[in-house]
């Protein structure tokens, strides 16, 4: 009977959570982004659509426009950025509501519309590549190549090899490593001139205003988090690793932990070591 009791309170609370949550969406939004709705894509989106329409590094970082990631990401993105703005932002805030949708779709109905809700419209704002960053984790784990796209852009949330390091996980981490160094052969075989440019400019961003806590304090706890998840096989660390892990902080980070639900799902076979403990104790590995 307690045991009843207990539960019934817990699912009461739940409901009375989750409905606190939908009253407070709309203040909590007009609260956190209305000095946005003037700026609405004019930040990380336009500067994607229009780093071919100027010098590639030539904005200073920081800056109005300013493209920070590599000439691959630029390269590849390329055929869209030939469409008008307002058809580029159109088709950018859709594949990055699609992929927050993949994303979250494991929660269930229940709780899956409400972060929808929290994450599509600042995620649309700033058109920052977050949500593809986070599905970039998720499938890494099984497709080791997908951890390129955040080390060609935003370079040290790209943890994976780090973490198939520490599993032991040889292969998937040289195949990661393997996909990046290729994609960069190729980029730099075609404009050599343009990779010397973004080393220039990252030397550069070395001067830009940090208004959070330094990487250099972030990463080692990232590394911590990292070496936690990948010991007790929880996938789900990554994400957490990842924001810690981020060149500069913003609110926008946060969109990383999307990844969550679809990476606490993923299975893993167990590092080498681990195996062979199960091996000698008589245990099945599974």
């Amino acid at each position: 009977m307690y045991i009843w009791l207990m539960l019934r309170h817990r699912a009461t609370l739940e409901r009375a959570f989750h409905l606190a949550l939908w009253l407070a969406l709309l203040p909590a939004l007009w609260f956190l982004f209305a000095d946005r709705l003037n700026t609405f894509g004019l930040d990380s989106a336009h500067a994607y659509w229009n780093a071919w329409n100027q010098n590639l590094y030539g904005a200073a970082p920081g800056s109005m426009d300013a493209y920070s990631y590599s000439p691959v990401f630029a390269q590849i993105l390329y055929p869209l950025t030939l469409l008008p703005w307002v058809a580029f932002l159109v088709v950018w805030s859709a594949l990055l509501c699609a992929a927050l949708l993949w994303l979250l779709w494991p929660l269930g109905n229940r709780w899956r519309w409400l972060v929808m809700a929290y994450a599509a419209p600042p995620a649309m704002a700033v058109g920052n590549i977050e949500p593809l960053l986070a599905v970039a984790a998720v499938i890494g784990i099984t497709s080791p190549a997908a951890w390129a796209l955040p080390l060609l852009t935003k370079v040290t949330p790209g943890l994976g090899p780090l973490w198939f390091v520490m599993r032991r996980e040889w292969r998937k981490a040289v195949v990661a490593l393997g996909a990046t160094c290729a994609l960069v052969a190729v980029s730099f075989a075609l404009e050599p001139g343009l990779w010397m440019a973004w080393l220039n400019f990252l030397r550069s961003s070395s001067n830009v205003e940090i208004r959070y806590l330094p990487l250099w304090v972030r990463f080692p706890v990232a590394l911590v988090i990292l070496a936690w998840g990948a010991r007790r096989d929880r996938p789900a660390a990554l994400a957490v690793a990842m924001v810690f892990a981020m060149p500069l902080w913003s609110s926008g980070v946060l969109l990383l932990l999307t990844a969550i639900p679809r990476l606490s799902l993923a299975s893993h076979t167990p590092r080498a070591g681990v195996q062979e403990e199960h091996l000698e104790r008589g245990q099945v590995a599974i």
